[in-house]
């Protein structure tokens, strides 16, 4: 915030001034935080985790676990897939590969 403050002919008047008002612009003095406001932050980090950390264990509670029977049958699935995909792009990495060098042999 700045305040416009101006002066009267009698105020700081120089040589070469010709009377007129000047407007002398001031700014305001910043005062120095102390230290508990400095320390502020903190305490509110502070707060904000053990509140996520309670509200995380409060959802925790609803979630519905899976069974043992469940686990395993979708972990199967996930190791096929995962060897199926890696066979695939083995295999178009090699078809990709041999292309690449009959066409840099010419």
């Amino acid at each position: 915030m700045k305040k416009d403050k101006v002066k009267t002919k009698g105020q700081g008047k120089e040589p070469g001034n010709t009377g007129r008002g000047q407007v002398v612009k001031l700014k305001s003095a910043k005062a120095k935080p102390s230290w508990t406001t400095r320390s502020f932050p903190v305490v509110q980090w502070w707060g904000s985790a053990v509140a996520f950390v309670s509200e995380a264990w409060q959802e925790l509670k609803k979630v519905t676990w899976p069974g043992r029977k469940e686990t395993i049958s979708t972990t199967i699935v996930v190791i096929v897939l995962v060897i199926l995909i890696s066979g695939y792009l083995g295999l178009v990495d090699m078809g990709l590969s041999a292309l690449l060098k009959r066409v840099m042999r010419g």
